[in-house]
C-alpha cells in the first residue's frame, strides 16, 4: 500500500532542505529543471530530475511545486513522483515516467497547481497547448491538467485531481501569485 501526503507552505532553510516536522528521512528529492528527466532511484538523494520512481520500501519520494503540478503515480510495485509545469508537458514527461508503469495497474494523483480559473497565459502558450486554453474577459487560461485527464480517460486509468488552485488558494505557495520562493511538497512511499 502506498501513501502520498501534500505539506502546504513548506519554507526553505537552504535551497533543497526543507523544515517541516515530519519523519525527513530516507527521502529522495529532486534538483528539477523544467525538463524530462526522469530517473528510478534505490536510495536516499538529491537528484538532478523531474521525476523520481522507485520500488524500495520506506524510500519517501518528494516533489516541490508553488504552481506546477506534482504528479504521483502508483502501480502494484512501484511509485513515482513527477514534476510537471508547462515545459514538463511540452517535453512529454508525463508519458516519457509512463514507460516505467504497468498501464493496466496504474493510478494517478495530481495535487494543488495552478487551476485554468487563474492560471493566465500568453499567446505563445495558447499556440503549444490550443485544446488546453480557455478564453475568460478576453484573457487566456491554461488547464494544465486536463492533458493527462485526457489521457487517464481514454486508458481507463484511475485519476485523481486536487481541486485546489495555488493561485487562488492563499494557503498553497504560488510562484504566480506571490514570487516566492517556498515550496509545497508532496511526498510519496511504499
Amino acid at each position: 500500500m502506498s501513501s502520498v501526503q501534500n505539506i502546504p507552505n513548506l519554507t526553505f532553510q537552504n535551497k533543497y532542505q526543507a523544515k517541516v516536522t515530519l519523519d525527513y528521512s530516507n527521502v529522495a528529492s529532486m534538483k528539477q529543471t523544467h525538463s524530462n528527466n526522469v530517473i528510478e532511484v534505490e536510495k536516499e538523494g538529491i537528484y538532478n530530475a523531474d521525476g523520481l520512481i522507485t520500488s524500495v520500501k520506506n524510500l519517501k519520494l518528494v516533489v516541490f511545486t508553488a504552481d506546477c503540478m506534482p504528479v504521483v503515480l502508483i502501480d502494484n510495485s512501484k511509485i513515482g513522483a513527477i514534476h510537471i509545469g508547462w515545459k514538463g508537458l511540452e517535453n512529454k514527461i508525463f508519458y516519457k515516467a509512463l514507460e516505467h508503469f504497468d498501464k493496466n495497474q496504474l493510478k494517478v494523483f495530481i495535487g494543488p497547481h495552478a487551476k485554468n480559473c487563474c492560471y493566465e497565459i500568453k499567446n505563445d502558450l495558447q499556440v503549444k497547448f490550443p485544446n488546453y486554453t480557455m478564453t475568460k474577459d478576453k484573457k487566456l487560461y491554461l488547464d494544465l491538467s486536463r492533458e493527462i485527464y485526457n489521457y487517464c480517460l481514454q486508458n481507463n486509468t484511475q485519476i485523481e485531481i486536487s481541486s485546489e488552485c495555488t493561485i487562488h488558494n492563499e494557503s498553497y505557495n504560488s510562484y504566480r501569485r506571490d514570487k516566492t520562493s517556498s515550496r509545497q511538497g508532496t511526498l510519496v512511499w511504499i
